[in-house]
């Protein structure tokens, strides 16, 4: 079966904004190749109303019967008006930033053949067994994608994982472009769609140092990218940790481009494969 693209993101509550606790209490999913829109919400009171003490049963259960409703909404108007293309902008909007109790964690992906199943798949791992969410790094589906686009024009032959650099220090990059037994591209998927901007800032730093290192050691390959991927514009603060982290790359002559740029990945593979 065929592997598609899907979006989702974990449903939040968020009684004190300040105190930064929040409960996992669902998942939406949808998938834009297929149409598919799916959600599914916490049944299970007793934890939440245990952990948040000014958070009472009928509170959470009129708070669930007002997401089931908008939801079941969403899910009415795309299978109405099969609007199958309008699916992944549904979803950036759904997980804008708000203001409210109930907050949409950032959009993340994964390559389904089976949205349904791993909606469950996601429910259960996120909102049944844990109240908070474990630092979800999708950079391995991006390299899928990035992958994808490099196939889709004959170059992902020329590319495979390997490290760059030396035995005293080296760093492993998914596509590495090599000519008579030397690095000469690299490209490097990233994902700075971390939930807060300090998260954005660390997973950053970290690639930068790694860049640094290489570039002080003068073994850095003559063409470097970085397929980026970040939070939406609308999210200033997080958008602004996104930008300073591109803009430093920049300053080390590492070339960057949205992940979603097929045409950005695909001009650089061509400039070093000959």
């Amino acid at each position: 079966m065929k592997r598609l693209f899907a979006h989702y993101t974990l449903i939040r509550l968020l009684p004190l904004a300040d105190a930064g606790e929040f409960a996992n209490i669902g998942v939406v999913l949808a998938c834009p190749d297929t149409g598919y829109f799916g959600f599914r919400l916490m049944k299970r009171q007793r934890r939440v109303t245990e952990f948040f003490q000014e958070i009472t049963r009928d509170l959470l259960t009129k708070l669930r019967k007002e997401l089931t409703a908008e939801l079941a909404h969403v899910r009415d108007f795309v299978a109405t008006r099969q609007a199958t293309a309008e699916l992944a902008q549904v979803m950036q909007d759904l997980a804008k930033p708000r203001e409210t109790m109930i907050r949409y964690a950032p959009l993340r992906g994964l390559m389904t053949e089976d949205p349904a199943a791993d909606l469950d798949k996601l429910f259960e791992r996120y909102v049944h067994r844990d109240l908070s969410v474990a630092p979800q790094y999708h950079e391995q589906i991006l390299v899928k994608l990035v992958k994808r686009t490099l196939a889709m024009e004959r170059l992902a032959d020329a590319f495979e994982a390997n490290d760059v650099g030396t035995d005293d220090f080296h760093i492993r990059l998914p596509f590495v472009h090599e000519r008579g037994g030397q690095a000469v591209a690299a490209i490097k998927p990233l994902d700075l769609t971390q939930d807060e901007p300090t998260k954005i800032y660390t997973h950053g730093d970290l690639w930068l140092g790694h860049f640094r290192r290489l570039k002080a050691l003068n073994l850095r390959p003559q063409g470097l990218l970085v397929a980026a991927e970040g939070p939406l514009a609308e999210d200033v603060k997080r958008f602004r940790a996104y930008n300073d982290i591109l803009d430093e790359l920049r300053q080390l002559d590492v070339s960057v481009v949205d992940r979603a740029d097929a045409r950005g990945i695909v001009e650089f593979a061509r400039a070093y494969v000959q």
